[in-house]
């Protein structure tokens, strides 16, 4: 199956982290902020000009430049409810 990057998925929905790419210090730097593969998120927005991806993780928002976020790549499960 093939997985989207985070900078490509849509906002405000339930994702799934699947890959986390890059060397094990941005492995550790992901897992220092609660990323890492099976992990559910939710993107809240994309600054548009190539601005940066903000993110919620366990109820923590983390904002990501858009270079550090297309390591990530995530399956979109469900829209969210309301």
């Amino acid at each position: 199956m093939r997985y989207i990057e985070l900078t490509k998925a849509p906002c405000n929905q339930t994702l799934e982290v699947m890959i986390v790419s890059g060397d094990a210090c941005w492995e550790k730097r992901f897992e220092s902020m609660g990323i890492r593969k099976g992990r559910i998120i939710r993107k809240i927005a994309s600054q548009p000009f190539g601005g940066p991806v903000v993110i919620e993780v366990n109820g923590s928002k983390i904002s990501l430049g858009r270079n550090i976020a297309a390591k990530i790549e995530v399956e979109v499960h469900a829209c969210p409810s309301r």
